[in-house]
């Protein structure tokens, strides 16, 4: 028996690729909605249905003026109800999402300055706005901040018209004492309070209030959570 001799490919020519599968038509054109587009056509499907209602209720007087309708209003507000309630909810939630980007987006922004920080979202206190707007006055603080701590100082900062901006800088070796303090105010709630010393070594405090997650407007109170953070902050001073 004589041994086949195997093709070699043509000198010049590569091996093909095996072609990749081609996704169907239907996958490649579904993109995720956005929030405001999810808002329209909930909007808008909630009128659809409130139409067809109103334009049955016409058809039915018109037709048969003699027909018990309390079935068609008790469906009337029954559906005027769970679209308000829908579009309250859908509201509500595209400025949560809305928020979190915010907050996504400037975490985003200081981690490219300093990757190794740690971030807090935050609020600022009353007597945060008063120190900021004392410090820079062409300033006005958010409803929404970021504090970020880093391996030799914290800093406060605060996404304006889409930069990130830092506000306030505290290096912990002129940190004194971290702590917890109850605010009374518009927004009363237990803040954390960093007392530090200024470069011209007077005496400051920097108080802010802790919120829940990123986006969110919740604020934490008295707690595990608060305190670990207050531990862990006491721990980064001494560790300075």
């Amino acid at each position: 028996m004589t041994d086949r001799r195997q093709r070699e490919p043509r000198r010049g020519r590569e091996p093909r690729e095996p072609r990749k599968p081609r996704e169907p038509r239907a996958l490649r054109s579904r993109t995720p909605w956005s929030a405001h587009r999810r808002v329209v056509v909930l909007r808008w499907t909630v009128l659809g249905l409130w139409t067809a209602l109103l334009g049955t209720r016409v058809v039915v007087v018109a037709t048969a003026p003699q027909t018990d309708l309390t079935f068609l209003g008790v469906a009337e507000l029954i559906a005027i109800t769970l679209g308000v309630v829908a579009v309250v909810i859908a509201v509500v939630r595209a400025q949560a999402i809305r928020r979190r980007r915010a907050d996504e987006a400037l975490a985003l922004a200081i981690r490219r300055i300093d990757p190794t920080v740690w971030l807090v979202p935050a609020a600022p206190t009353p007597e945060l706005r008063a120190d900021v707007q004392a410090a820079r006055p062409d300033v006005s603080l958010g409803d929404r901040v970021t504090w970020a701590f880093g391996a030799t100082e914290a800093s406060l900062w605060e996404l304006e018209e889409r930069r990130a901006t830092r506000l306030l800088v505290v290096r912990w070796s002129r940190m004194v004492h971290v702590g917890i303090e109850d605010v009374l105010g518009e927004r009363s709630a237990s803040a954390v309070a960093m007392h530090y010393v200024r470069p011209d070594d007077s005496a400051a405090v920097a108080t802010f209030f802790v919120r829940a997650a990123p986006g969110s407007r919740r604020l934490l109170g008295r707690g595990p959570r608060l305190e670990r953070l207050v531990a862990d902050l006491a721990r980064e001073r001494i560790v300075a």
